[in-house]
């Protein structure tokens, strides 16, 4: 036997099937047809409507609480689980000038991802993944080798240099 479905209705059936068909995007509407079963049978149990939409109970349940929470509005953006639009962290672009100061100033040291995440970490008391570092760094400074190089660096020299060692 599944959870019991608590629902408040914030539309009545006659109202939410009409509203279905003007949403365009699919993953609302699935979630609104989920929510539907519910409008139509009040009795149906979660593990019901978990198996005829192939959804976890989980899912289920994260969908109805944010109907219950705001309706419509509140379903339709969710709270920025996965493929849904969250809150990103944004990082100060000074933290990354530092980073790319200190890259240049301190070329005799190997920088890898890590290092470079524990130098701001460090210096600012803020942990960046190291997608963020990479993305933040890829147009100034090689994340792919052993050594970034300088931006300022002439990459034709660099190749000649490569090819002579």
């Amino acid at each position: 036997m599944g959870r019991r479905i608590k629902l408040i209705k914030h539309h009545t059936l006659a109202e939410w099937q009409e509203l279905i068909p003007k949403v365009q995007n699919l993953e609302t509407r699935f979630r609104m047809l989920a929510i539907e079963r519910v409008l139509v049978n009040p009795e149906i149990s979660s593990k019901e409507i978990c198996k005829q939409f192939y959804i976890t109970a989980a899912t289920f349940f994260r969908w109805l609480s944010w109907y219950n929470e705001g309706s419509f509005e509140k379903l339709k953006e969710g709270n920025g689980g996965k493929g849904s639009k969250g809150s990103k962290t944004i990082y100060d672009e000074e933290i990354f000038e530092t980073l790319g100061k200190e890259i240049n100033s301190n070329q005799n040291m190997v920088w890898t991802l890590e290092k470079m995440q524990t130098f701001i970490k460090n210096k600012y008391s803020v942990e960046p993944t190291l997608q963020a570092i990479r993305y933040r760094i890829k147009d100034t400074h090689s994340y792919k080798s052993s050594r970034p190089y300088p931006y300022k660096a002439d990459r034709n020299k660099l190749g000649q240099f490569k090819k002579t060692v």
